[in-house]
């Protein structure tokens, strides 16, 4: 038999719209297997019968699991005490599960290494995204002929923000497409208040604090923002962006903001240093008499449109949580110091939430309830789903084997067997999935588990019951019918 052979075709396109695109065509050997029982689909047996045992384990953990998170939840009202949050700390319920609503107060936070200020908010969250080079794959297979198989390998290069930097020597083609080391760490950096207190001067730890998620734009004009001496010159570019070049390209200040602001932009306060700013080709731009001075310089703001992105360059924007003007409502165990901490049952389970608004705690434990059984359901589908698939790929033995029949009636019985085998996995799937099932709940809910099955057999039963009397009962006499 020949050795295989591969043939590889590319092209290179580029365009003037930030993509590139790298096409390789490989024509490779690889026969069309005739009576043998060698295939993909008897390769497939061991995974699917793991996929299976796997997905049988989760469906019994997962019923197990749910039966303990409701038994927790049904304890948790009896046991709970309901305080004021304009009250101070009663050390009578130190240890004991405790609801609270109302509004919550922090001083307010800082990034320290870019001098932004925050009053009154609980958290605070930078994020800095860097442009870059991003590699799309796609593969699409086609066969030619009974011996070669042509394989069409495609990879589109596009020009994007991102908050995870991308090596781009693993790019097919990183010629052209070089993504240089970002000039500072890319990502998100959270700052969370960890001196939130209610009224009555109950801490709320940054534990419960860094529940609630839902952030605001942070407006930088005027924000007190300075500039970081080990970074390339950064400029303000938008109401809520600062944005740091890779290169200096010059640009221009922008008009004057409104007066107070800590920001001066007329053209003769910057002049560039000359020092490099962590990078080659970079400057850092100082305001004229502040290394004399000491003081750290403030974010110049660059006049009219921002430049057009270049790969390297590095922006940043920040975004916050307010205090809620609604207040926040809270469940947890109240500490000896006044200070709320997770509560948990004896074997583990606990409950630690904060919520924004007024809600009552029936209403938290409703929501929690909710939550469980929304993760009860995904976990029987997902189970029911790899039951499902792991049979198919058992199945896919069998019609691989049909497929290599003799005479030219293999492919036509394949084809048709294909259909069936997929429908008799997700009936089988399912079937057995709802057996485990139902054994979780004869191990885990006795009591319900018997009442379903009493129910099931009365199902069952009543009716072939009545049919069965039906049949049997005497046939009257036409006359006496008629009369």
């Amino acid at each position: 038999m020949p050795r295989p052979v591969t043939a590889i075709v590319m092209l290179l396109l580029s365009s003037a719209c930030a993509q590139d695109l790298v096409r390789s065509v490989h024509y490779e050997y690889r026969p069309i297997a005739r009576g043998r029982g060698g295939g993909g689909g008897v390769g497939g047996v061991v995974p699917g019968v793991g996929l299976s045992v796997l997905s049988g384990v989760l469906l019994w953990w997962n019923e197990g699991r749910a039966v303990r998170e409701s038994r927790m939840l049904h304890r948790l009202l009896p046991s709970l005490v309901r305080l004021d949050a304009d009250s101070p700390p009663d050390p009578t319920h130190d240890g004991r599960l405790v609801h609270l609503s109302g509004p919550l107060r922090a001083s307010g936070l800082v990034d320290p290494e870019w001098g932004l200020q925050r009053q009154g908010v609980l958290r605070l969250r930078r994020s800095a995204e860097v442009y870059q080079w991003r590699e799309e794959r796609t593969e699409t297979s086609q066969r030619v002929s009974e011996r070669e198989v042509r394989r069409e390998v495609t990879h589109r290069y596009r020009r994007t923000w991102g908050r995870v930097p991308v090596d781009s020597s693993r790019f097919e083609a990183p010629h052209g497409h070089h993504n240089p080391e970002p000039v500072l760490p890319v990502g998100d950096t959270t700052f969370t208040a960890t001196d939130a207190a209610l009224p009555g001067g109950i801490h709320v730890p940054a534990g419960l604090v860094a529940q609630l998620s839902d952030y605001a734009a942070v407006p930088l004009a005027g924000a007190g923002l300075t500039q970081p001496t080990h970074l390339p010159s950064a400029a303000i570019t938008g109401v809520g962006t600062v944005s740091i070049p890779f290169q200096q390209r010059g640009a221009a200040l922008s008009r004057p903001l409104p007066p107070g602001s800590p920001v001066q932009t007329t053209d003769d306060v910057l002049r560039q240093s000359g020092e490099a700013g962590g990078r080659t080709g970079s400057l850092t731009l100082r305001p004229a008499g502040a290394a004399a001075s000491g003081e750290t310089p403030p974010l110049p703001v660059l006049r009219g449109p921002p430049p057009a992105p270049e790969v390297g360059d590095v922006r940043l924007r920040w975004s916050e949580v307010a205090s809620p003007a609604e207040g926040v409502s809270i469940l947890a165990r109240q500490g000896r110091r006044g200070e709320l901490l997770p509560w948990s049952d004896e074997a583990g389970r606990g409950v630690y939430r904060l919520v924004r608004g007024v809600a009552s705690a029936e209403e938290m434990v409703q929501q929690l309830r909710r939550e469980e059984r929304a993760k009860k359901w995904l976990a029987r589908a997902a189970g029911c789903g790899g039951m499902a698939l792991g049979l198919r790929l058992i199945l896919g033995a069998a019609t691989d084997l049909i497929s290599h029949l003799p005479f030219g009636i293999g492919p036509l019985l394949a084809a048709l067997t294909g259909p069936l085998a997929t429908l008799l996995s997700i009936g089988t799937g399912a079937g057995l999935s709802a057996i485990i099932v139902a054994l979780a709940w004869v191990r885990f809910r006795p009591l319900a588990a018997a009442a379903l099955s009493a129910a099931a057999a009365a199902f069952i039963y009543v009716p072939a019951a009545l049919a069965r009397a039906h049949r049997d009962a005497p046939l009257a006499p036409r006359g006496a019918r008629a009369r």
